[in-house]
């Protein structure tokens, strides 16, 4: 017959496969750990990294914001400083217009003079001519006339000067007029943009 062995023996056979399998658990389950520990270590420094990105894309978002701030500021006083300067130059041409309409003015003020001047001599000539021609008609009337004749042509010429520049004065009136409309308005548009 077989060798039966005891009891004990058999048993003592079976915890040390048991204990083969405790070591080994034993292992598997340091190895698990250490792998856990090691995940757990990455997963810290990657949240680390997500929480260093995250600070750095709101920093970046705030750097943004800040630079289309300062750009639209920017724009804002380049508009302002391209309406100042256009309301300089208008004011300019304005300006310009009324010295023009200044001296036009004075122009026609000296003419009106002188052509008053003119008719003050021409009714003179035209009263020392009819009494030199009920006193003496002589070469000297003729002189008269001749002188008369020459006073006339001047205050025609008087005259029409006098013309041209009143048609002057009405247009740069006009000129004036719409230059101040146009400064105006645009004081005005500034005023709001500004505003």
């Amino acid at each position: 017959m077989e060798e039966v062995r005891p009891i004990d023996e058999y048993l003592q056979v079976i915890p040390s496969e048991l204990d083969i399998m405790k070591q080994k658990f034993k292992r598997k389950n340091l190895e698990l750990g250490k792998k856990i520990e090691k995940l757990e270590e990455e997963k810290m420094y990657l949240s680390l990294d997500v929480d260093l990105q995250k600070k750095e894309v709101k920093k970046v978002r705030k750097e943004n914001r800040k630079v289309k701030e300062d750009r639209d500021d920017l724009k804002e006083e380049y508009r302002k400083a391209q309406w100042q300067k256009e309301v300089q130059e208008e004011k300019a041409r304005a300006e310009y217009w009324e010295r023009k309409f200044q001296e036009m003015r004075s122009q026609n003020l000296a003419l009106e003079k002188e052509n008053k001047w003119l008719k003050t001599k021409v009714t003179e000539l035209g009263k020392s001519l009819r009494w030199h021609q009920n006193h003496d008609p002589t070469v000297e009337l003729k002189e008269l006339k001749s002188k008369v004749e020459d006073l006339e042509v001047a205050l025609h010429d008087g005259e029409l000067r006098i013309e041209q520049l009143e048609a002057q004065e009405d247009y740069l009136k006009e000129e004036l007029h719409q230059v101040k409309g146009q400064v105006r308005d645009r004081d005005y548009v500034i005023g709001e943009a500004v505003a």
